[in-house]
């Protein structure tokens, strides 16, 4: 999990330095390819965070179900 976690960080990072340079090109803009990288950057991310979302619910759950069959025991 806390790989996941330091993973989403350097994502969100690379996404900001993407978008700072987007803003700093200045009127001639991205190109092509830069522009397809922060795509993928961007769904990236969002695979991440929903991959992340994913297992931090199923951690919750297991938490649950084992302090529920903890107070039957």
């Amino acid at each position: 999990m806390k790989t996941i976690k330091w993973l989403w960080i350097a994502a969100l990072l690379a996404i900001g330095f993407k978008f700072y340079g987007l803003i700093s090109s200045g009127p001639d803009g991205y190109g092509a390819n830069e522009m397809e990288s922060l795509v993928g950057m961007v769904l990236t991310f969002a695979l991440l965070s929903a991959v992340w979302l994913v297992l931090w619910a199923i951690g919750r759950a297991k938490q649950a179900v084992a302090s529920r069959l903890a107070d039957r025991g």
